[in-house]
């Protein structure tokens, strides 16, 4: 593919030995290029990832640069937090807070998991009881450190899932 260095808006273009090298700052991201040049045109003949742990990263910023060229969207972002995960963690949060904020747990499934108020006397055997404990125990790992996890979002930073 043959691109015109001044079609694409932000770069910053600049020779290295033979080739040139260019950084181009798209809409999402920022790409470094090294291309040959081709009278006055760039040549882009292929993109070179690294196997490395973050590959899939790499070739999903290729994929949003080879779109970005081609004049296209650069479609949905690779490692976004799919929406129920988020609102499972958003509740995990809201209830690890009204905890803190010494809300008893009966208290905990009215406001956050239910419609209805709970009668007293059904809350000892309501599902909704160990819901609310189940809900705590996920806020209190998050908040002793898994949420670290999450700024690395597909990937895993455990060694477990190594294996």
């Amino acid at each position: 593919m043959s691109v015109l260095p001044r079609e694409l808006r932000n770069a910053r273009v600049w020779e290295q030995s033979e080739d040139l090298e260019v950084r181009w700052s798209a809409s999402t991201a920022t790409h470094r290029l090294i291309a040959e040049r081709r009278e006055d045109s760039l040549c882009i003949d292929a993109i070179v990832l690294p196997l490395d742990d973050a590959f899939e990263t790499r070739l999903d910023a290729a994929r949003q640069f080879w779109r970005a060229l081609n004049g296209r969207s650069p479609g949905p972002l690779y490692g976004a937090l799919p929406q129920q995960t988020r609102n499972r963690h958003i509740l995990n949060l809201r209830t690890h807070d009204a905890r803190r904020a010494a809300a008893s747990y009966r208290m905990i499934a009215e406001v956050l998991l239910s419609r209805e108020p709970i009668v007293p006397r059904d809350w000892r055997d309501h599902h909704l009881r160990h819901k609310v404990r189940a809900i705590l125990r996920r806020a209190d790992r998050l908040v002793a450190g898994a949420y670290r996890d999450l700024l690395f979002y597909p990937h895993s930073r455990s060694q477990k899932s190594r294996r």
